[in-house]
């Protein structure tokens, strides 16, 4: 009985970190990300685990601070690029952000929204947004998520996709990287 009691304890705790994003992209499975190095953002919010060669940017100020990072031994069309932010300000997690978020991609960045939604990102309310279209030649597919982690505080993790060829897997490697986020008290 004492190790029924375990395992449900288990199976729990696993089911509560999981996240949306695995789920709906359909990246159940790890892929082959290795030689990770740890970086923790300027203003000591976050820390996130990104592939050792990659070249990797960090920004700060008042209200924001951010990772940038992106494989560049790769031609854009084989990598992506990523960027981690927290950012201060209030965020609404409600159909009037999502609608506002949808709006600004179809008029300022002429994409087309693919996939989004609300759920649950490491335990902490979220919203995601898939949209798609064409950048500088190439289509294109862009991934913002949006994580509610105080009052007046979230984090935005984004990746950009260049290209057709593997754009799912490379996706799925995006939101492993997002998965390796830990947010920091």
């Amino acid at each position: 009985m004492k190790n029924l009691i375990i395992l449900l304890i288990a199976i729990t705790s696993i089911s509560c970190q999981s996240n949306i994003l695995d789920k709906e992209f359909n990246c159940e499975k790890s892929t082959n990300l290795s030689e990770l190095k740890e970086h923790k953002d300027f203003l000591k919010n976050f820390k996130i685990n990104v592939p050792n060669s990659w070249k990797t940017n960090l920004y700060y100020d008042d209200y924001s601070s951010e990772i940038q990072s992106a494989d560049t031994t790769k031609q854009l069309t084989k990598s992506y690029l990523l960027n981690i932010s927290w950012n201060q300000g209030e965020l609404n997690l409600d159909d009037t952000f999502a609608n506002s978020i949808n709006d600004s991609l179809r008029i300022n960045e002429h994409l087309k929204v693919v996939k989004s939604g609300f759920g649950n990102f490491k335990s902490k309310s979220s919203y995601y947004n898939l949209s798609a279209g064409q950048h500088s030649g190439y289509p294109y597919q862009y991934l913002q998520v949006f994580i509610k982690t105080d009052v007046d505080e979230y984090i935005r993790l984004s990746s950009k996709i260049y290209g057709k060829d593997n754009a799912d897997e490379r996706l799925c490697e995006s939101i492993e990287v997002f998965n390796s986020i830990q947010f920091l008290e």
